[in-house]
């Protein structure tokens, strides 16, 4: 996850409110051949889905699907959102989310089955797991389950949402460099890992369920290994994700959709985002007769699978890098330009959660912020993501 640094914060802010780019600020993907552009079209005429229809059919062969993310876009929630009632019509009555935590269970539980909308104690399941995450749309994801078990017919199975993600304790934080220390983020963690996560979902399963897990696609990855990038350069192989653990029991039968979204380049994490997968499904859409169209696909045996990929931070130690190797499947929306962040609510942080959110802040030098500081230097991650996404059409 990208930290901002404190003096960034409230200028990126501002930033977001007042920036807007023109048409001659846009960043095109690079073009692609005639021949792809062809070959793309015909071959998502016979085989792509719309997006829904396309995760709902994963579950016909697969016992979890794991949706990655880049996180902060609204129509990726939205998404989800939409996915829930869904699922629970071709009983698929489970959702593993990054966005609440194991330890946080029975709040999550009581939540999606309240007889009213507990508005109070969502907030308080997502404060719980991550201090800057007060944004509407990941909150109303519970409340698509709520609404789906509020009006179920009686006898039948209710919707369940399980938080995977880790109590960790940012309080050992007590400095900027302590970020980039690995003995203070072990005090952080204390013995848990993405291990853990996959445990939860695991025992779903062997209980017969199926399971779409909601997650950032870090997390999400199955056959793909994360490599650890410094300097431009490959160092090593990130300790196994939640998906690769998931994988590992499962085989084949846990798969990676990805969430169309930008990609940092080839740079490293912290380096500017550019149009994912060397831009050629960007390119494919945006010039197309009749414009981009929504679709979900399995990218093996796709025109795309196995295009050697050269501007992207997940290539480093898996040259030649290809699609086929990133994930099992895809879901395009619209173009990058037409994507819109997510709504920070109001007043996230307050005098109720103030000391709390001083104590597990991130970064310490929020420990002695107003609440006025706490909201603005929550609500300055959207400008942050949003400051780099931008320019891409």
């Amino acid at each position: 996850m990208r930290r901002p640094t404190v003096g960034r914060l409230f200028l990126l802010a501002a930033l977001f409110v007042f920036a807007s780019c023109s048409a001659d600020d846009f960043v095109n993907p690079p073009p692609i051949s005639t021949d792809l552009q062809t070959e793309l079209d015909a071959w998502f005429a016979e085989h792509g889905r719309p997006p829904s229809d396309y995760v709902l059919g994963l579950f016909a062969d697969h016992d979890v699907v794991l949706l990655g993310e880049q996180h902060r876009f609204r129509h990726d929630e939205l998404f989800v959102q939409e996915l829930i009632p869904l699922l629970h019509a071709e009983g698929v009555n489970t959702l593993a989310t990054e966005f609440a935590r194991r330890a946080d269970q029975a709040l999550a539980d009581s939540l999606v089955v309240s007889l009213e909308w507990n508005e109070e104690l969502g907030r308080e399941i997502l404060f719980r797991q991550f201090l800057p995450w007060g944004y509407r749309e990941y909150l109303d994801v519970f409340k698509a389950a709520w609404r789906v078990n509020r009006d179920r017919p009686a006898g039948t199975v209710p919707f369940r949402i399980l938080g995977v993600n880790n109590a960790l304790d940012y309080s050992h934080f007590k400095s900027e460099a302590d970020w980039n220390d690995p003995e203070v983020w072990a005090l952080v963690a204390g013995d848990q890992t993405e291990a853990d996560w996959a445990v939860v979902v695991l025992a779903a399963v062997e209980q017969g369920e199926k399971v779409l897990a909601h997650c950032g696609i870090h997390h999400a990855f199955t056959g793909f290994r994360q490599p650890r990038v410094v300097d431009g350069a490959f160092t090593e192989y990130g300790r196994l994700r939640f998906g690769n653990a998931l994988r590992d029991v499962l085989g084949e039968r846990a798969v990676t959709v990805y969430l169309h979204a930008p990609w940092n380049t080839a740079s490293g994490y912290n380096a500017e985002y550019v149009h994912p997968a060397d831009g050629r499904l960007d390119a494919f859409m945006l010039t197309r007769d009749g414009g981009p169209f929504e679709v979900g696909f399995d990218v093996a045996g796709s025109p795309l699978a196995d295009l050697p990929i050269k501007n992207a931070v997940y290539k480093h130690g898996h040259e030649p890098f290809t699609l086929a190797e990133f994930c099992d499947g895809w879901v395009y929306t619209k173009p990058l330009s037409e994507y819109e962040p997510v709504t920070y609510i109001e007043s996230w942080i307050n005098e109720s959660n103030v000391a709390r959110a001083r104590a597990n802040a991130m970064n310490a030098r929020w420990r002695d912020f107003s609440v006025a500081q706490l909201n603005a230097g929550c609500r300055s991650y959207i400008a942050e993501h949003r400051r780099l996404y931008g320019r891409l059409r």
